[in-house]
């Protein structure tokens, strides 16, 4: 029988919350052989960005500085926790999180994607329009694993 994983890249879109940590978690342990990597993607949300905005808690330019200030921090904390032989890589981007999430896989040719199946906004977003996994589910072209909050570390 085989052991080895057949995950050398994965993808791993975060909103900081648990189910995203946990998802890091499993990625770490699901990556193998040469040069792995973990691409950790946060999506400044183009509609959280335009609502902040609206609502005049700053300018267009100024919420998207502050907001990528704010995930460039805390993608350090991910950057860090990297284990020996896994390359960890984060990326900061601007549009709607779930077109950004395929779009990523698909540039950096990911062998899939790992995310839990409810973060910080998809409790509530999911009760109207579905969450973010569900949206990358249907639309990726590559293998989505989703994970439960018990399927975390």
């Amino acid at each position: 029988m085989n052991n080895k994983s057949p995950f050398n890249s994965l993808l791993v879109p975060t909103d900081f919350s648990d189910a995203s940590q946990g998802a890091f978690q499993w990625a770490l342990n699901a990556v193998d052989g040469n040069d792995s990597v973990i691409i950790v993607l946060h999506v400044l949300d183009e509609a959280l960005i335009e609502l902040i905005a609206a609502h005049e808690f700053g300018e267009h330019d100024e919420v998207v500085k502050r907001l990528r200030k704010h995930a460039t921090e805390r993608l350090a904390e991910f950057k860090s926790a990297g284990s020996v032989g896994v390359e960890i890589d984060v990326i900061v981007s601007e549009g709607l999180p779930f077109l950004e999430i395929i779009s990523k896989a698909e540039d950096f040719a990911v062998d899939a994607i790992v995310m839990g199946k409810v973060g910080m906004r998809d409790r509530f977003e999911k009760l109207l329009f579905g969450s973010t996994a569900e949206k990358v589910l249907r639309a990726s072209r590559c293998p989505v694993i989703a994970l439960a909050s018990s399927d975390r570390g």
